[in-house]
C-alpha cells in the first residue's frame, strides 16, 4: 500500500494501516533527529515524541500524500523545543506542522483515540508495560486527576518519581504500540465491556440502597487499601464498615470514569452526600485496584480535596 493508502485507511480507524506507517517512517525520522540532536538518548526520545504525536493527530492530517513532510515536521518541531533553552517540562502532545488542520480547540487524547477507533489497540500496547508505568499512564492520559502531584498522592510516590515514570512510558508506549499493531484486539475490549458492566451493576446496587455484595464479592478475602495520607487497613471489614456507614446516611457514589487494562483498574465516583450532612464526603473518589486473578487484592485510594470555600 501507498503512503497515501495506508493514511486513508488509519483515518478511517485501521490501527494496522497506522502502525505500518509509522514502523515505515522510523528510519528516517530517527535520522532526522540524530541530524539536529546528535546521538544519545534525546533523538531516540523525539522520535518516541513524535510518534505519539502524530498517533493523535493523523484525523486531522489535510494533505495525506504530504504524510511524510507532516511527520518530519513534527519531528523537526520536538527537535527544536529539546534544543530550546529556557523551556518548561516538555509535553507529551504539541503543536502541530503546517500540514494539519488545526481546531479551535484541542481535543484530549481519550476524544481523539475514540473518534479514530484505536482505544482497544492503545489498551492492548498498555498491557505490554510493567505494571508501575502503566497505572502511571493510565491515570495521567485517561483518568480525571491527571496533575503530577495528584498522582503522586494517588500512588504515594514523589512526584520526581512521577515525572520519570512518564518519561519512560512516552518510549515503551510508542515501541509496544508498534509491536502490537498488526494483532487482534478482542479482549481488550471485552475486558472494558466486561468491567464497566460489573461496575455499573454494583454501583446501581449501591444506589438503590440494596446492599453492596457485587461490590465487595469483587475484592479477596484479605485485601489492602492504601490511602493517600499514608494510612494503611487490611481485610473486607474496613470497606464493609465504610460501605454500611453511606448506606445509613443516604449517601450515594455515582461511577463516573473506568479505565481497565488487564490486571490494573482506575474506577473514578462522584459523591452524592445527604442533605442533611452535605459535607459528610469529599467530592469524589479515584480507586485504583490491583487485580491478582479474578479478585482485587490491592487498591489505592483517593479522595478528592474540596473546593475553595466548601467546610466539613
Amino acid at each position: 500500500m501507498t503512503d497515501l493508502e495506508l493514511v486513508r485507511a488509519a483515518q478511517r480507524g485501521d490501527s494496522v494501516s497506522l502502525g505500518i506507517l509509522f514502523e515505515r517512517h522510523r528510519a528516517p525520522l530517527y535520522a532526522l533527529a540524530l541530524s539536529m540532536l546528535g546521538h544519545g538518548p534525546d533523538a531516540q526520545d523525539a522520535v518516541h515524541d513524535s510518534f505519539l504525536i502524530a498517533l493523535r493527530n493523523i484525523d486531522r492530517l489535510r494533505e495525506p500524500e504530504a504524510v511524510g513532510a507532516w511527520l518530519r515536521g513534527i519531528v523537526r518541531n520536538v527537535c527544536l523545543r529539546r534544543l530550546s533553552r529556557g523551556r518548561t517540562e516538555k509535553t507529551l502532545f504539541a503543536e502541530l506542522p503546517r500540514y494539519a488542520e488545526k481546531g479551535p480547540s484541542e481535543s484530549s487524547a481519550e476524544e481523539v483515540i475514540d473518534r479514530l477507533a484505536l482505544r482497544d489497540w492503545v489498551w492492548t500496547a498498555l498491557s505490554e508495560l510493567p505494571e508501575a508505568l502503566r497505572v502511571t499512564a493510565m491515570l495521567r492520559y485517561f483518568g480525571n486527576y491527571t496533575s503530577y502531584e495528584e498522582i503522586a498522592a494517588i500512588l504515594g510516590i514523589p512526584v520526581g518519581t512521577v515525572r520519570s515514570r512518564l518519561n519512560r512510558i512516552k518510549a515503551k508506549l510508542a515501541d509496544a504500540l508498534l509491536k502490537t499493531a498488526e494483532l487482534e484486539h478482542d479482549e481488550a475490549r471485552r475486558l472494558t465491556e466486561s468491567q464497566t458492566r460489573y461496575w455499573g451493576a454494583a454501583w446501581d446496587e449501591f444506589n438503590r440502597g440494596q446492599g453492596y455484595e457485587l461490590f465487595a464479592s469483587a475484592f479477596s478475602s484479605d485485601p489492602v487499601w492504601i490511602l493517600a495520607d499514608g494510612a494503611i487497613h487490611r481485610g473486607r471489614g474496613w470497606v464493609i464498615e465504610e460501605a454500611e456507614g453511606d448506606l445509613e446516611t443516604g449517601t450515594r457514589l455515582h461511577l463516573t470514569n473506568i479505565v481497565v487494562s488487564k490486571d490494573v483498574i482506575v474506577m473514578e465516583n462522584d459523591y452524592e452526600n445527604p442533605p442533611d450532612d452535605p459535607f459528610r464526603c469529599p467530592p469524589a473518589i479515584s480507586w485504583i485496584g490491583f487485580y491478582r486473578g479474578e479478585e482485587i487484592h490491592r487498591t489505592h485510594l483517593y479522595f478528592a480535596p474540596r473546593r475553595g470555600g466548601e467546610e466539613r
